[in-house]
């Protein structure tokens, strides 16, 4: 029982995810680093080849190099007992043929997105001297959030020499094989072209370009046979992007791209401007050819067959000398050479390397000098060719050294927007870390507060800056001022001194308070509020209130200024104020509206008050 079990002492195995011709797939803890990863557990057939399994762990060691974006990282190669193994990058997604067989044809704005991605990854493999071999929508996952994912690189290599019979997994690959490959010829970077072709045509249509009943149909129909051009499978598609699937798929090596950097400017320029850049032209014969003419029956009788044979006993005797002597001559060299394992050299200095290649044999050339952010100043990069590698004594090993991690300088990106801030660190070569937010009292916000490390520092290019954002001012409690009686321009200006926000204002008609006036506000008066809240308001839409009359009489035992006050439901006024002698008695009519008080003043003084309405 494999669910359960910890290989190599290490890794976890929690379920089972998937499986193929070549290895079963399972969900794994790695219990050093605490993450999950894919186990790749090679089925017993294969396991029994010692080549096999010789041959696969020397392709894995050397895709284990690779790193990009768009290749699933492999991390280990194990063997427990009969179990050989390989611990990868765990990728949450789908693979390309099952998003196919799903959806059909996909929109031509994904095939060239995805395209792309696959092209990316196969041309970082290419700079580095790895052929896939088996380029196929199933070794390619699409993650939950869109990001193409190349598998199995270089496994092909192993499996291919392996004698073993798995007739689902050749079935699905001799659809992707180019020719070559298809003819038992060896696979290079051309290959994969015609197969991510393949690839480009199935997403474009929706359907494989050449079908059979046997693997054996499929590959003689790709050797003899041109496509159906795509689109006539789909019209959707452009003349130009046919051409980019065509030429991708030529039968000939030498008619198609001669990179997978020319595909990918072909493949943009098809999308964005429907033209392409690079022609390619295959080989043919040509006039020039000479046609041995076939020996005439009637020159064979009598004595004119003696010549020929001497011809050819000559002609025999010769080659028979000259391949001794070739024989003699690689014995001699190339031979007595012998083989020798390449060593790991990646991180030892100059002296160090070269003391290690000299002792197996190997002799060390500088390629170039890079930057790297780990790696230190004069210490090796990389290594061609790749540790643990077959080659002939004397081989030069091609290193790249560091010139240790390129310096930038820090941009100043405080009291910028948090997206400005983000441009302006990419465009100097740093990331942005973690996000943070505080209050302040006066940078608004979303705009940056703080930076570490601070501008104007000298950082290794690829930093991340941490960066805290303004929450704006801090929020406070207060009590809800009255607005009910205010105009709506009054209550605006009350809440403007609160540091209060105006929410909705909604009219209702009313016969108490006149047109703008509030009527009523939410939250009410005096309950606890935060500063920075919105408050809602009712304004009246008028008719308001009617005018009423009353009646107000003052007898004057001594002479002074009477001063009569209406406060109603519209405002606070003087409705009558004039010298009066002693005796006099006044009478004098007054409005109001609504409701309220009327206040009578002799000389100021407060001498009558009542209510009306």
């Amino acid at each position: 029982m494999i669910i359960g079990r910890l290989l190599g002492n290490r890794y976890e195995i929690l379920e089972q995810v998937g499986g193929g011709g070549m290895s079963l797939v399972y969900r794994a803890k790695d219990i050093y680093l605490n993450r999950i990863v894919a186990i790749k557990i090679l089925r017993a057939q294969l396991t029994c080849d010692e080549e096999f399994v010789a041959r696969f762990r020397r392709e894995a060691q050397a895709v284990a190099s690779l790193s990009h974006g768009n290749i699933v990282s492999i991390y280990d190669v194990g063997q427990e007992d009969e179990t050989h193994y390989l611990v990868i990058e765990m990728i949450e997604g789908r693979n390309l043929k099952e998003i196919i067989r799903e959806k059909g044809a996909l929109p031509i704005n994904e095939v060239v997105d995805i395209t792309k991605q696959i092209c990316d990854a196969l041309e970082h493999a290419h700079e580095h001297h790895i052929i896939h071999r088996d380029v196929k929508p199933h070794n390619i996952i699409i993650t939950n959030y869109g990001k193409a994912k190349v598998t199995d690189f270089g496994i092909a290599r192993a499996v291919s020499t392996a004698t073993v019979t798995h007739t689902g997994s050749i079935m699905g690959s001799v659809h992707y094989f180019s020719p070559e490959q298809a003819k038992g010829e060896i696979a290079d970077e051309k290959s994969d072209i015609y197969s991510l072709g393949v690839v480009l045509y199935e997403m474009a249509t929706g359907v494989l370009p050449f079908e059979s009943d046997s693997p054996i149909g499929v590959a003689i129909k790709k050797i003899n046979n041109d496509p159906i051009p795509p689109r006539q499978k789909n019209p959707e598609i452009s003349e130009a992007l046919e051409k980019v699937i065509l030429t991708a798929m030529a039968t000939e090596p030498a008619a198609r791209y001669q990179s997978i950097h020319q595909l990918r400017q072909d493949l943009v320029s098809a999308y964005l401007y429907n033209k392409v850049e690079y022609e390619q032209t295959a080989k043919k014969t040509t006039e020039d050819t000479i046609t041995l003419p076939k020996l005439n029956k009637r020159e064979r009788k009598g004595n004119s067959l003696s010549t020929p044979l001497k011809i050819w006993a000559w002609i025999i005797i010769g080659l028979i000398i000259a391949g001794f002597v070739i024989g003699m001559y690689l014995s001699a060299t190339v031979l007595a050479r012998g083989e020798v394992n390449v060593p790991n050299i990646v991180e030892f200095s100059i002296d160090d390397a070269r003391t290690a290649l000299e002792s197996a044999q190997l002799s060390l050339e500088v390629a170039s000098n890079v930057n790297h952010p780990v790696i230190a100043q004069g210490r090796i990069v990389s290594q061609e060719p790749k540790a643990d590698i077959v080659v002939k004594k004397n081989t030069k090993v091609s290193v790249v050294v560091s010139q240790g991690p390129s310096m930038v300088t820090v941009p100043d990106v405080l009291n910028s927007s948090l997206l400005s801030a983000e441009v302006t660190l990419s465009n100097a070569g740093l990331l942005v870390g973690e996000i943070t937010r505080a209050y302040h009292s006066q940078i608004p916000t979303g705009q940056v507060i703080h930076q570490e490390p601070i501008a104007g520092q000298e950082v290794i290019q690829g930093t991340q800056v941490i960066l805290i954002a303004s929450k704006g001012p801090e929020p406070v409690w207060i009590k809800m001022p009255a607005l009910t009686g205010l105009t709506s321009e009054q209550a605006k200006t009350m809440l403007q001194n609160y540091n209060l926000i105006l929410g909705v204002v909604q009219p209702e008609t009313s016969y108490r308070y006149t047109k703008d006036v509030v009527i009523r506000q939410d939250p009410a008066q005096d309950s606890e509020i935060l500063q920075g809240s919105t408050v809602n308001l009712i304004v009246s839409s008028g008719p308001g209130p009617t005018s009423r009359q009353a009646t107000v009489t003052v007898s004057m035992p001594n002479s002074g200024t009477i001063k009569i006050i209406v406060e109603d439901d519209r405002d606070r006024n003087v409705a009558y104020e004039h010298y009066h002698y002693s005796g006099e008695t006044v009478e004098r009519y007054v409005n109001y509206f609504g409701s309220g008080f009327i206040e009578v003043y002799v000389d100021n003084k407060l001498i009558q008050r009542r209510a009306v309405g």
